[in-house]
């Protein structure tokens, strides 16, 4: 998939993806235990604008989005002393579970 139909799809849509490098310790459907890609999904808050957050697929951990560009998108979150954390993740790097 190309990044432009990955950027369209992560902006209009809640969808579930993951990201390349990225695991966690969990337990599959098959009841067996190690690190497994994880899951992140996005949220949308209103139908007519791009996606606004991503969290994690139990919906506890979260990151705001910036802005998407061209070839990657950026996200933010600010901790409990009100420092901001900035990551960006390339449209290469995600894998889309439809």
């Amino acid at each position: 998939m190309k990044n432009k139909e990955i950027k369209t799809i992560l902006e209009s849509q809640e969808v579930k993806f993951n990201i390349k490098g990225h695991t966690e310790y969990s337990k599959k459907d098959d009841g067996e235990w190690g690190y497994f890609a994880k899951i992140f999904r996005t949220n949308k808050h209103k139908d007519d604008e791009p996606s606004g957050s991503i969290s994690d697929k139990y919906g506890f951990s979260q990151m705001n989005i910036d802005k998407f560009g061209p070839s990657s998108f950026t996200l933010y979150t600010f901790d409990l002393m009100g420092k901001k954390t900035r990551a960006r993740v390339k449209y290469q790097d995600v894998t889309l579970i439809l």
